[in-house]
């Protein structure tokens, strides 16, 4: 992919900014969680609770999704496979592979993770006001779209 020629952008700014503020939302949120008595829930789960939140998945568009390997994506369904939080079964339209969903507990905890994250978006709206949130949002998947 070809660098943009603009000068006056500060790239190690944006990874810096970006950095940061993805710690502190996968921060803000698992404290949520926490507080909310949902002990069991770490921040490297929530982008499988919210991909797998009504149908089920291979291990592989789970890691393809998540932007990681598939070895990383299992070991991290099997810790969440040991919390009781996703269970697998067998493809039926290729029975050499599973479909990996999320149990009763695994739905409770995705329904109170997009809880908290609806009212951190909420949040946002209301300090930027609705129109910068949802440019920033595009100006984000804008960037997105030039490394896919």
């Amino acid at each position: 992919m070809a660098r943009p020629q603009n000068p006056n952008l500060n790239f190690n700014s944006l990874f810096v900014n970006t950095n940061k503020l993805k710690r502190i939302l996968e921060s803000y949120i698992e404290s949520e969680m926490h507080f909310k008595g949902i002990k069991t829930f770490k921040s490297s789960y929530l982008p499988v609770f919210l991909f797998l939140f009504q149908e089920g998945n291979t291990t592989v568009q789970i890691a393809s999704a998540m932007g990681i390997s598939k070895q990383a994506a299992s070991k991290m369904l099997k810790e969440m496979m040991s919390e009781g939080l996703v269970k697998t079964q067998i493809n039926k339209s290729d029975r050499r592979s599973t479909i990996v969903l999320l149990s009763a507990k695994g739905k409770r905890m995705a329904i109170e993770t997009r809880k908290t994250i609806h009212r951190l978006t909420e949040n946002y709206k209301s300090l930027m006001g609705k129109n910068k949130y949802e440019q920033l949002v595009e100006s984000m998947e804008a960037l997105l779209g030039l490394h896919e």
